[in-house]
């Protein structure tokens, strides 16, 4: 069987919009939310995060995020420069989905330690974004985790 050139281009024109419409159908399944909802104000507060960030990065140690297996927990460990209590939120953000974000507002023990429980957490790399506040300073860092 030979094909003149209008067939061959029919056949072309059907498998090309199939094929657009295959890409169109996996597009509408794929979950398009944003990573954060009021990113405009967050844009306008961004010198107040510099400011945090920069506080953090002339501290002569950083807070430390870590996540034990056995006990379930992630444990946030606040620099010793101070015997003040550090205060602030916590932010446990998955870059997979943000209806599996966790926030939790806390003041550190005396060991300056603060831990969260890990039941319910999706296993897979999590950032952890530590917003706080020590002797009326501002401090923001970020940690990543892999939750297993």
């Amino acid at each position: 069987m030979k094909l003149n050139w209008a067939t061959g281009l029919i056949i072309f024109f059907i498998i090309f919009v199939s094929f657009l419409g295959f890409i169109l159908y996996k597009s509408k399944q794929y979950d398009h939310s944003l990573v954060m909802n009021n990113y405009y104000d967050e844009d306008i507060k961004y010198q107040q995060h510099y400011d945090k960030v920069k506080n953090t990065a002339d501290l002569d140690s950083k807070a430390k995020a870590e996540f034990s297996k056995e006990a379930g927990t992630i444990s946030v460990t606040f620099p010793g420069d101070s015997t003040a209590p550090a205060s602030g939120t916590i932010l446990l953000y998955n870059p997979v989905s943000a209806a599996s974000d966790k926030s939790y507002s806390f003041v550190s023990a005396s060991d300056m330690t603060y831990t969260i429980p890990t039941t319910g957490l999706k296993a897979g790399r999590w950032k952890v974004k530590i917003d706080w506040t020590q002797n009326n300073k501002a401090y923001y860092q970020e940690e990543e985790i892999y939750i297993q």
